[in-house]
């Protein structure tokens, strides 16, 4: 019965997961649609914060290019915003 039981479970991970992957990829392009802002306005610099870099932001849109941080960025940048790009993460949330 187990056994069953961990089938199923590991179905339903591999069902949520490809699920979810097209939510990250709209969530990304819903952002991508807002207004940019400057970088002074979020705080960004190009080195990162604690560990934290715009390449493991949720935020980071991939090529120096960030949903809501106008003209290029470095991937090792970081700024106020950062939110970690993580699988079922809270969606990231606007400040200011």
């Amino acid at each position: 019965m187990d056994s069953k039981f961990g089938l199923a479970r590991r179905r339903f991970c591999a069902f949520a997961v490809a699920c979810a992957a097209p939510i990250v990829s709209l969530s990304a392009a819903e952002a991508a649609g807002r207004k940019k802002y400057a970088k002074e306005r979020v705080g960004y610099r190009d080195e990162p914060y604690q560990g934290r870099t715009c390449a493991t932001c949720v935020l980071y849109v991939g090529h120096g290019e960030c949903a809501i941080v106008e003209g290029a960025i470095s991937p090792q940048g970081w700024c106020t915003q950062w939110t970690p790009a993580t699988m079922g993460g809270a969606s990231s949330i606007m400040r200011g």
